[in-house]
């Protein structure tokens, strides 16, 4: 390659790595020649080039920054589909914004009367929330966490507290910070793998049930990661009275359940708890405030192990997120930014599954989403963990089945982020049916 084209090359790979953003300023020209030691005029095409690929663009009195098309270029047309997160273009922050700065006014009181289980407004919220949907729950329950994450890692070490050879039955497939939560405590996981049609082959949990083996079942009962579907009323039951039968705790992640296409919103596992065996892990970075870190648990019969676990791990959430989004909620204003985003993802999920389906390899199962923003690919002839690899070098992001089940069958799968799909990346489609094909070696 030539100097210019190496050092193009260069200042793209800085691109794609996050070290330059859209708008960062560039090395001038003098830079360049300094840096690298090469010629006026080799700095000058390698600006050329980078203008003539769409990532930088020239500005009077501000020399080359990066521009706006930058993100996700490539070969194939580029796409995020790997994304784990919503495209946060899709949120509406200004109601939040609004009520931060309005939820001030309360701060000092807030700062006098410490409150570790979380803002006693807030809980309160969270509890009106419940009873809108047709389920109870007090406040005094509730405990506020740092994120939907901290809510997980606690349930966890919470069930399995004191045990020496700890084991969670984990659905498959599953969120990857619940693998990677059991993984970083020492805690093993026992496999349970949710069919096409919602049912569950329960015969290895069963057994080991029986050998007293197994302390909690992890589940999401509403639009799971990566699915995006919901447990059939059938499995609902089964599974609980399994955890009644046995004794044992029911670990419910209940992230995307404000996310559903349909306006009615579902009720959790909780709602049917009758003796406080289910702990239900919610957030509000998925659909409210992403960025904020506010979660919540409701530990049920654990709640007292929970809270000395907070107390020890992170002792209080921070108020000012607290305050605001207590101050959001309490007015409504929440609830149209969440209809317009659910109205978002229902449309874009649903183009990209219109897109993917007559592309689709024989054998290859989609089943349509009901909620959140992930559209699942199950049974691809290709190994899609090099398939995903292939994809990197095109600026194409993928997400191989294994992050959220590690075995051979999510070594055969992909779960694509719809929130970041636009038909301008039809050139990526269009590369992935054809990488989809290749045989696994």
């Amino acid at each position: 390659m030539s100097k210019y084209g190496d050092l193009a090359q260069g200042i793209i790979d800085s691109i794609h790595r996050g070290d330059y953003r859209r708008g960062d300023t560039l090395p001038s020209l003098r830079q360049l020649v300094q840096q690298y030691g090469v010629g006026l005029n080799t700095a000058r095409r390698t600006y050329y080039e980078l203008e003539r690929l769409g990532y930088v663009e020239a500005r009077p009195r501000s020399g080359y920054v990066v521009a706006a098309a930058a993100d996700g270029l490539g070969e194939a047309g580029g796409a995020a589909l790997g994304a784990p997160f919503i495209q946060p273009a899709l949120y509406d922050t200004r109601p939040l914004n609004h009520a931060f700065i309005a939820a001030m006014r309360y701060y000092a009181q807030a700062l006098a009367e410490p409150a570790l289980a979380g803002l006693p407004a807030l809980r309160r919220q969270i509890v009106q929330q419940a009873y809108s949907e047709g389920w109870e729950v007090h406040a005094d329950e509730v405990l506020v966490t740092c994120g939907g994450m901290e809510a997980l890692s606690l349930a966890i070490a919470a069930v399995t507290h004191g045990v020496a050879r700890p084991q969670v039955a984990v659905l498959l497939p599953a969120f990857p910070g619940l693998l990677g939560g059991l993984a970083e405590q020492g805690v093993a996981m026992l496999p349970l793998v949710l069919a096409a049609d919602g049912s569950i082959d329960t015969r290895s949990l069963q057994q080991a049930l029986v050998r007293g083996e197994v302390q909690a079942l992890a589940l999401m009962s509403a639009y799971g990661h990566p699915h995006g579907r919901s447990l059939p009323p059938a499995t609902r039951r089964q599974l609980l009275a399994l955890a009644q039968q046995y004794d044992i705790a029911v670990i419910e992640d209940d992230a995307y359940r404000w996310l559903g296409f349909d306006e009615q919103t579902p009720l959790p596992l909780k709602a049917d708890d009758r003796d406080g065996r289910v702990l239900l892990c919610g957030t509000f970075s998925k659909s409210l405030a992403p960025g904020y870190r506010v979660g919540w648990l409701l530990p049920g019969r654990y709640g007292e192990r929970a809270r000395r676990l907070k107390l020890a791990q992170t002792l209080a959430s921070p108020l000012p997120n607290q305050l605001a989004l207590a101050e959001m909620l309490a007015g409504g204003r929440h609830q149209a930014g969440l209809r317009r985003l659910r109205q978002q993802l229902a449309q874009r999920v649903g183009e990209l599954e219109a897109r993917l389906r007559p592309t689709l390899p024989a054998g290859v199962q989609l089943q349509p989403a009901e909620g959140g923003y992930f559209v699942w690919l199950s049974g691809i002839p290709a190994d899609c963990v090099q398939l995903a690899a292939d994809a990197q070098r095109l600026d194409i992001q993928l997400a191989p089945g294994t992050v959220c089940q590690p075995d051979e069958a999510g070594r055969h799968a992909l779960r694509l982020n719809a929130s970041y799909f636009d038909v301008s990346q039809q050139p990526a489609l269009d590369w992935l049916a054809r990488a989809m094909r290749r045989p696994a070696d």
